[in-house]
């Protein structure tokens, strides 16, 4: 056996070029006991019935090569490709199938192929009859979740369970007991490479039907989301423990296949959007960081289609250029704002501009500002124009607003809980007592800002969760007091595990209070890489997790949030981040006498 990565030679497979209206198929046949291929090409408008593979080149466990036999001669391939094949054609039964798969279809080693007929995937997976999802071989018992009837059987049981949070008992319902080994069957099938990959998001967003594939054993790709989506809906996940750990960087399976779920259901309502797609692939994972881009060309419209070089050859080391491509055209048709907000990175190379997302890196943020109800740069009913343009042979852009304060003071706050990718390795009792600490330290900072006055818990308690509720509705004057009592029974919640005792709330519903504050508690979490800032003139807010004090608040004309922005040279700035700045996110009600003149910031 030869240890992976293998590089073969195959030039005996490509001896004719292959034209742009064509395409190669690979017809896999068995007589029951060996299987071998042969490579034919196809005008795009005559296609026979073929199947398009949708699978994960590599793999965390361990692979090897094996040695098939395509027109007649002996090749390489991976033993998770040979595993495929044998899978496609079951021992025992003749077979003959037809399929295209990228690793031998396209010759991988030839640039200028690549160049050509990637971006045709669009029109090659549309052509496909159906995607066959491979998930590997039988594992971790996988049979049982890829067995049929047993998973439709267990999706009607599901459905007749209440929702999220209601006790129940499994066996009432005439579902598996808690131990049964099919809950974390679940959990570890949909925890396998293939769901990360950036590949797949197009290949099933493009198939006209999916089935899926493991070991020698089928599932229709929507029994499977099924499936899903109520373990998901009943609170059930949990009795589904992945094998590996959830980050941010590898989230969680479940929320993996459903998000591909829904990625499928827009884009055959035709409603798609380019902030959508690029915000999915940020953690999605890619040997080559130009494939974040040329991997989601089947999904992109046609104008940023043709504004995309597609070239490997120069490319491919330089794959920033691209993720620039796309952030030009992007700025220069949509003039929303929704790619700033998306910029900020845990890292980036030094050639790609401060505005321009990283696409092959994680927001520190986790969840940026582009979708909150703000209105920080926008008068309703009195468009502003568009505020942001890109700067001709630059890769510079120049966007219109004010300056409305200067960063003061910053505290890295975090959560009351550990982050999903710091969990179980670190004492959950200890990251709450941090969290407990640094709350009274920025307390402590609001209260100056307010000079000690009650309107000091009102900001702060509503500024921690950037005046939102949990369905991202903006907090209604009206909602404040609720806010501020959620907020002090979260903290005692926090310190005694007992809502704050007070005369205030005599007389109020617990059940009620209880809910709000396990709802402020959970965007306390989701906010908690926003550090808390506040500012010269006296603000208080939350920002991008890499603003330091100095730092710039901006109005940008058109935008909803406020930007933050780092001088960098004479009239140059690096975009930090977006941020939420408390009473100044509504451009409306801003006081004249709180802003700045009007200029044009040049972002580089």
């Amino acid at each position: 056996m030869l240890p992976l990565p293998i590089n073969p030679t195959r030039q005996g497979l490509y001896t004719t070029y292959l034209p742009p209206d064509s395409i190669r198929l690979l017809r896999i046949t068995s007589d029951g006991e060996t299987c071998a291929g042969l490579l034919q090409q196809f005008p795009i408008t005559h296609l026979p019935y073929f199947a398009a593979i949708s699978w994960c080149w590599t793999s965390r466990s361990v692979a090897a090569a094996r040695i098939f036999v395509c027109n007649g001669q002996d090749i390489p391939i991976t033993s998770r490709l040979h595993d495929l094949f044998n899978a496609l054609t079951p021992t025992g039964i003749p077979a003959s199938v037809a399929v295209w798969i990228d690793a031998l279809c396209i010759n991988q080693d030839d640039t200028r192929e690549k160049d050509v007929h990637i971006p045709r995937m669009r029109e090659l997976y549309g052509k496909a009859h159906f995607v066959v999802v491979w998930l590997g071989e039988e594992f971790e018992e996988s049979a049982l979740v890829m067995d049929a009837v047993h998973v439709q059987a267990m999706q009607r049981q599901l459905r007749g369970v209440p929702g999220y949070g209601a006790p129940m008992d499994l066996l009432q319902y005439g579902l598996p007991g808690p131990e049964d080994p099919m809950w974390q069957a679940v959990g570890r099938l949909c925890d396998r490479d293939w769901f990360y990959r950036t590949w797949v998001v197009q290949e099933v967003a493009l198939a006209r039907r999916i089935e899926v594939l493991c070991g020698g054993q089928w599932l229709a790709w929507d029994t499977l989301v099924g499936l899903v989506s109520e373990v998901v809906r009943t609170g059930l996940s949990a009795l589904c423990r992945a094998s590996s750990p959830v980050s941010r960087t590898r989230p969680n399976g479940f929320r993996v296949l459903l998000d591909l779920a829904f990625t499928r259901t827009m884009h055959q309502d035709g409603r798609c959007p380019t902030d959508y797609v690029l915000r999915m692939v940020r953690l999605k994972e890619v040997t080559k960081p130009i494939d974040k881009v040329y991997g989601l060309l089947g999904l992109l419209d046609d104008g940023l289609r043709g504004a995309i070089h597609i070239d490997y050859a120069e490319y491919e080391d330089r794959y920033w250029t691209v993720y620039l491509d796309v952030a030009k055209y992007v700025v220069s048709s949509d003039p929303s704002f929704w790619l700033l907000s998306m910029a900020s990175s845990t890292e980036r190379p030094k050639e790609l501009p401060s505005w321009c997302p990283n696409l092959n890196s994680t927001i520190p943020e986790i969840l940026d500002f582009s979708s909150q109800r703000w209105s920080a740069g926008i008068i309703r009913g009195k468009p502003h124009g568009s505020s942001i343009s890109t700067i001709p042979d630059s890769s510079r852009i120049k966007v219109s607003g004010f300056v409305v304060d200067v960063v003061q003071a910053v505290v890295h706050l975090g959560g009351p809980a550990p982050p999903v990718d710091e969990q179980g390795g670190v004492n959950p009792d200890d990251v709450k007592a941090s969290f407990l600490e640094r709350n009274t330290a920025c307390s402590r900072l609001s209260q100056e800002a307010y000079n000690g006055t009650d309107m000091s818990v009102d900001a702060y308690s509503r500024a921690l969760v950037v005046n939102t509720w949990a369905d991202g509705s903006p907090v209604m004057p009206l909602q404040q007091d609720r806010v501020s009592r959620a907020y002090r029974d979260t903290i005692a919640y926090l310190q005694t595990g007992r809502l704050a005792a007070t005369d205030e709330n005599k007389g109020l519903d617990v059940e009620q209070r209880e809910q709000v504050m396990h709802q402020y508690l959970r965007q306390l979490g989701w906010w908690g890489q926003r550090p808390f800032f506040t500012t010269k003139d006296t603000r208080i807010g939350r920002g991008p997790a890499s603003m330091r004090a100095g730092d710039v608040l901006c109005v940008f004309y058109g935008a909803g949030p406020i930007f933050v922005l780092r001088h960098s040279d004479c009239d140059l700035y690096e975009l930090v981040g977006d941020a939420y700045l408390h009473d100044c996110m509504d451009l409306e009600s801003l006081p004249p006498s709180t802003r700045g003149q009007d200029r044009e910031f040049v972002l580089g």
